[in-house]
């Protein structure tokens, strides 16, 4: 009898707690999730600029061919035929927003590019048919686009989507 009081007063004073391997074990599970919900979080965030781009070139789209409509003539693009629509350094994308004003309250930009090669591009193809291309670069490329490649007026940027009028 007495011995099974010993025991029991020996397992009453063993601390119980976790081994480094387990504790290993649980981090290491924890790692692998965290950066699973990272991966999904990152994706679905370049996923929404995406879906923002192309909402953005389809109001200027809308912009555009209300302006022609009205005036028989593309908007103001002082190269002649390309323009980054928000870069104010180039000094190309200030008259095309003006133009654009009484269509658009607030022209959206490129939500990573804005004020930088790379954003928004018009290209003027046919100023008096009212032909042209209006592209941004997506940062999750689409097969079904294409790549389009205007280096001869962005300094080598190619655009991977395009809307043609």
């Amino acid at each position: 009898m007495s011995n099974l009081k010993i025991t029991k007063l020996k397992i009453k004073n063993l601390k119980s707690g976790f081994t480094l391997i387990e504790l290993l074990v649980v981090i290491a599970i924890i790692a692998i999730i965290a950066s699973v919900v990272v991966g999904f979080v990152y994706e679905g965030t370049v996923r929404g600029r995406d879906t923002r781009r192309k909402e953005n070139l389809d109001q200027m789209v809308k912009a555009i061919n209300s302006y022609f409509s009205d005036n028989g003539y593309l908007p103001e693009n002082q190269t002649g035929w390309c323009t980054y629509i928000s870069n104010p350094t180039s000094g190309y994308g200030d008259a095309f927003q003006a133009d654009l004003q009484p269509y658009m309250s607030t022209i959206q930009l490129d939500p990573t590019k804005h004020n930088d090669v790379g954003d928004y591009l018009f290209y003027n193809t046919d100023n008096r048919a009212g032909h042209y291309v209006i592209c941004a670069n997506m940062e999750q490329s689409s097969s079904a686009n294409g790549n389009y490649d205007y280096s001869a007026c962005t300094g080598g940027a190619v655009y991977n989507y395009c809307l043609t009028q």
